[in-house]
């Protein structure tokens, strides 16, 4: 301020031809302020820093803190040697500890507030002052690594969130090193969000997420694991191999009742209900492969072939159910369905024209699915549970009706030895004129 007065008096007194050396002046000033000593500390909150005073003053007879903020100026401490008790402000006279045979100050329990320029003066000499810049920062916390997405072909973003502390510094890092320069990655502004673009085999890996500043430093990893398959594929997976493995018993049991011979051949209810179950089983497994059709497409958009499919198995779905229902209820109607030629190659095809259709459209479906799961690096899904758990199912049914098969025939031969001849002839030729009547509605080819 003094030297302020000084360059106003020059410059009123000496006139505008002197103002080139009020200039000179003026920039002695600016020089001698900016050629004081300047410190830089940095400390965390909660801690204590130590600030120095000037060490090459003599006769120190005052000395003066204060804390700058701006234009304006906070006192700290004021000393007289003589009176040799310190004067502490408001608010640090709970907070510092002012030493005063070389006057430094304790600065304790810090505040980010405490941010600033603190100075002290020696005898109230301005060009003796000595300047130091304190920065007071909260150590940074673990961080919380998470992905919004690990959908191959799908945006994926891995975000870094530092619950408490001053961050200054956000580093990604894959396995330990930098990331890939063949990789398009892109950063937000503050570097806390990585964009990986369309994710893809290769991004698979460890990604590392390292905050700091000047006081501390924290690290946390992700395994970012690419999936090529989403939630809907995987359960349109799993349909198709159970649906599969349906088709696969129910034309297992087609072939038994065209292979038998003919002393051995399955007649009466036990034929009748034999066929019931290999309806039913044509159709459950019409029905799966109907439901992962609906998701497949939902996932990879609709087509000519698939939607034709839909259709079909519409169909098989509503004969295979007609077809066990009648024969469950009331078997003797069946027939009436037949009186035409067209209405008997259709209800004579749906069955096993069906076993085909869903080995065939399953089997692709496992392979188109099973081709998306390579995009991605994760654990590829295990069918041999659900498979064997279906297979099992389906052939203790097939299992249970030869027994019964069997069981029915041991009694059939016990009757017969203590029957009539012309009896058993009789029941005989009735059990051929019943199965011959049911196979010539559903396996004329069979007879």
């Amino acid at each position: 301020m003094f030297r302020r007065m000084l360059i106003c008096f020059f410059l009123e007194t000496l006139g505008e031809g002197c103002a080139f050396v009020a200039v000179l002046l003026v920039v002695f000033q600016w020089t001698s302020e900016a050629a004081r000593p300047l410190e830089r500390k940095v400390a965390a909150v909660g801690s204590s820093v130590l600030l120095p005073a000037p060490d090459n003053i003599k006769d120190i007879k005052f000395i003066q803190w204060e804390y700058l903020n701006g234009t304006t100026s906070h006192f700290i401490v004021q000393y007289y040697v003589e009176s040799q008790k310190p004067t502490l402000y408001p608010p640090y006279e709970n907070r510092v500890v002012f030493y005063s045979p070389n006057g430094s100050l304790l600065l304790e329990k810090l505040q980010e507030t405490d941010s600033g320029v603190y100075k002290v003066s020696i005898n109230l000499i301005e060009s003796e002052a000595r300047t130091t810049l304190l920065k007071v920062l909260r150590p940074v916390s673990q961080p919380q690594i998470w992905s919004n997405s690990s959908l191959a072909g799908s945006p994926t973003e891995l975000f870094c969130n530092v619950p408490e502390g001053t961050v200054e510094n956000i580093a990604w890092e894959k396995e330990g090193g930098p990331l890939p320069q063949e990789r398009c990655y892109l950063l937000s502004e503050n570097d806390s969000v990585l964009h990986i673009g369309k994710g893809e085999k290769s991004d698979c890996g460890f990604y590392s997420c390292n905050v700091s500043n000047e006081i501390s430093w924290q690290e946390s990893s992700l395994n970012l694991t690419i999936v090529g398959i989403s939630l809907l594929l995987e359960l349109a997976l799993k349909i198709s191999a159970v649906a599969l493995v349906f088709a696969l018993v129910s034309g297992m049991g087609f072939f038994i009742l065209c292979c038998q011979s003919g002393k051995q051949r399955i007649t009466g209810e036990n034929w009748r209900w034999m066929i019931i179950f290999i309806q039913g089983m044509v159709c459950v497994s019409s029905v799966l492969l109907f439901a992962a059709t609906v998701l497949w497409m939902q996932e990879e958009g609709p087509s000519a072939a698939f939607i034709l499919l839909e259709i079909l198995l519409v169909y098989v779905i509503t004969v295979t159910i007609l077809i066990s229902a009648t024969l469950v209820c009331q078997p003797a109607k069946l027939s009436g369905f037949k009186t035409k030629p067209w209405q008997r190659i259709i209800l004579d095809s749906a069955a096993p024209g069906a076993v085909i259709l869903v080995v065939l459209f399953a089997s692709l479906l496992l392979q188109k699915i099973s081709q998306l799961q390579d995009r991605g690096c994760s654990q590829i899904v295990d069918l041999t549970g659900y498979a064997v758990t279906s297979a099992v199912i389906s052939l203790l049914g097939l299992l249970t009706l030869f027994m019964w098969y069997h069981r029915s025939q041991g009694d059939q031969r016990e009757n017969k030895r203590h029957s009539k001849g012309e009896a058993d002839q009789e029941l005989y030729s009735h059990g051929n004129r019943v199965q011959a009547e049911h196979c010539n509605i559903w396996f004329p080819w069979l007879f």
